[in-house]
């Protein structure tokens, strides 16, 4: 492989590594997917006692191999909130993160501040 002209000394499977994060990214992009791994990770949290941290409900009546509905979740942006327990609510999602980490296996990797209400 080209990589190793310029690296020949290099100890990772870069094919590899190129070929799994395709197949992720290939795998993103089927919504029925997505949907499960929503739910799942809702009934994740739940079950780990984190019943706070949640994604919103599937609507899998209106969802399809292409399209994701969920339902509207009404709140406040964690950015942009004016009240005192922003930083418990920060400790909250820390102790999401690694209980997902380091113990259901799986990352919901979108933490951008519209997704933390």
């Amino acid at each position: 492989p080209l990589y190793l002209k310029y690296n020949d000394d290099s100890n990772t499977d870069l094919v590899g590594l190129i070929d799994a994060w395709g197949v992720g990214f290939v795998n993103e992009l089927d919504y029925e997917r997505e949907a499960e791994a929503t739910t799942a990770f809702s009934v994740a949290m739940k079950e780990r006692g984190l019943g706070s941290v949640t994604a919103p409900e599937v609507m899998y009546d209106f969802s399809s191999k292409r399209v994701l509905t969920t339902r509207w979740v009404d709140g406040v942006r964690l950015d942009a909130s004016k009240t005192n327990d922003v930083p418990r609510l920060c400790g909250v999602a820390l102790n999401a993160y690694l209980t997902m980490l380091l113990d259901t296996g799986t990352l919901h990797c979108d933490p951008h501040p519209g997704n933390l209400l």
